[in-house]
C-alpha cells in the first residue's frame, strides 16, 4: 500500500468522518501528523493510541505558527505522496511541502483556496503560493476554484473535494424522528407549538448576523405571521441578542438551547424545525441540516460566505436572500415555508438528502483521495 502523510496544525473532531475513513482506506496508508491539542480553540479528533497518528506540537512566534519536530520527521521520510492543510503563515507545514518537492513527492494542499473574485494583492499572493509550494489543490467548494482559475491557475491540477461531518454515525439518524416525538420536542421548546419553527445551529457570534433574524422575525409578527426560532448554541452574542429580543417583545417565540454536542440530540433539535436560517456565512451549518432533511435560508453574496453554502439549491433544498437585508430575509422565509408546506414531507426531505449524499460525504471524499496517489 501507499503511504500518505496528512499533516495538519490539528484535526477538529468534527473532521471525524473522514479522518476514520482514510485510516480505512484498503488503497492507501494514511499517516496523520499535527498537534494532538488541536488547534484554533477547536475541539481536537481524539486518535487514542492510534498508530495512524504523531504528535507535533505547535507554538506561535508573532504571526507565524510551527510544529515542534515536524521538519526534522519530514526530512527522514519519503512517503507516496502528501496532503497538508496551511495557510502562508504555518511555516512548518510550507516548508515541510517543499520538502517533498525537493524529494519528488507528490503534495496537496486541502484548503480552501481564494474564496472571493477580487483581484487584489492578497488574492495574488495566495495565488503564488498555491503554484509554488504545491502539485495540487482540493478545494471545498467550486466557487473557489473558479475564482483560482480566473487568476491564472491550471483547472487540472484543482479538485473539488467539498467537506464532510460523520456522515455513518447520523445517517443511523435519519428518519427515526417519528410525528409524536417531534410534536413533544415542539411543545417542551415554545408556548406556541404549532407555529413554524426556525432553528439556528452554531456558535452566537458576530459574524453570523443573528440581529438580522431575529429582526426579520419581528417583521413577520408585524403581518401577523409568527414563526419560533430556536438557538442551538452559546457564544459572546447572547446578552446582545437577547436584549433585541425583548426590545421587540418577541421573547415568547425565542428559545436558547445552549450548546449541545450530543449529535442524537442535535439531531431531534433539527429534525423539529421547518427550515434553518443562517444569516451570516453559514459553512458546515448547511451540511448538518440539509444531511437531516431540514431545507435551508442564508444570504447570496458569495464573497462573504463559506464553500458550504453552496450546497443550498434554491426553491430545492432550501433559498437565499439579499445579503445584509432583514426586509428579504424575511420574505424568503416565507417563501421556504410555502414550500414546504406544499411540498410533501417525504419529498423535501429526500431534495434535502441528495446533494449531502452525492458529495458532502466521506465516502465521496475517499475515493478522491485514493485516486490521487
Amino acid at each position: 500500500m501507499n503511504k500518505i502523510l496528512v499533516i495538519y496544525p490539528g484535526f477538529p473532531h468534527y473532521r471525524v468522518g473522514i479522518i476514520e475513513a482514510l485510516m480505512n482506506s484498503t488503497q492507501n496508508h494514511y499517516l496523520f501528523l499535527g498537534d494532538k491539542r488541536g488547534y484554533n480553540k477547536l475541539k481536537p479528533y481524539n486518535f487514542k493510541d492510534s498508530a495512524n497518528f504523531k504528535d507535533f506540537p505547535a507554538y506561535k512566534i508573532g504571526p507565524f505558527y510551527f510544529n515542534k519536530g515536524l521538519i526534522r520527521y519530514v526530512i527522514s521520510q519519503k512517503p507516496n505522496g502528501a496532503i497538508v492543510h496551511s495557510p502562508p503563515n504555518w511555516i512548518s507545514i510550507i516548508i515541510a511541502a517543499l520538502i517533498f518537492r525537493i524529494k519528488g513527492v507528490k503534495v496537496y494542499n486541502w484548503t480552501h483556496g481564494i474564496l472571493t473574485n477580487h483581484r487584489n494583492l492578497k488574492n495574488r499572493i495566495y495565488l503564488i503560493f498555491y503554484k509554488f509550494f504545491f502539485d495540487g489543490l482540493l478545494l471545498y467548494g467550486n466557487i473557489a476554484k473558479e475564482n483560482l482559475m480566473n487568476l491564472g491557475f491550471d483547472k487540472d491540477k484543482i479538485k473539488v473535494i467539498y467537506n464532510s461531518l460523520n456522515y455513518k454515525e447520523q445517517i443511523k439518524l435519519r428518519e427515526t424522528l417519528d410525528e409524536n416525538e417531534r410534536q413533544q420536542i415542539r411543545t417542551s421548546l415554545f408556548d406556541n407549538p404549532n407555529n413554524d419553527q426556525l432553528v439556528f445551529i452554531g456558535r452566537l457570534t458576530v459574524q453570523k448576523k443573528l440581529n438580522l433574524l431575529i429582526k426579520a422575525i419581528k417583521l413577520l409578527k408585524d403581518e401577523k405571521i409568527y414563526v419560533n426560532l430556536l438557538f442551538v448554541g452559546d457564544g459572546n452574542q447572547k446578552k446582545e441578542l437577547q436584549s433585541q429580543i425583548d426590545k421587540y417583545k418577541i421573547a415568547n417565540q425565542i428559545c436558547f438551547y445552549g450548546a449541545s454536542y450530543d449529535e442524537t440530540q442535535n439531531y431531534k433539535l433539527i429534525a423539529s424545525s421547518d427550515c434553518c436560517v443562517a444569516p451570516g456565512e453559514i459553512g458546515l451549518t448547511a451540511m448538518h441540516s440539509l444531511m437531516f432533511g431540514v431545507p435551508v435560508i442564508s444570504h447570496n453574496d458569495r464573497n462573504r460566505q463559506m464553500p458550504e453554502f453552496e450546497a443550498i439549491l434554491p426553491n430545492t433544498n432550501g433559498v437565499l436572500f439579499e445579503y445584509d437585508d432583514a426586509v428579504d430575509l424575511k420574505e424568503q422565509i416565507k417563501i421556504l415555508l410555502k414550500i414546504s408546506n406544499e411540498k410533501s414531507k417525504l419529498q423535501l426531505r429526500k431534495d434535502c438528502y441528495k446533494i449531502i449524499d452525492e458529495y458532502y460525504n466521506p465516502n465521496y471524499q475517499v475515493n478522491l483521495v485514493d485516486s490521487l496517489f
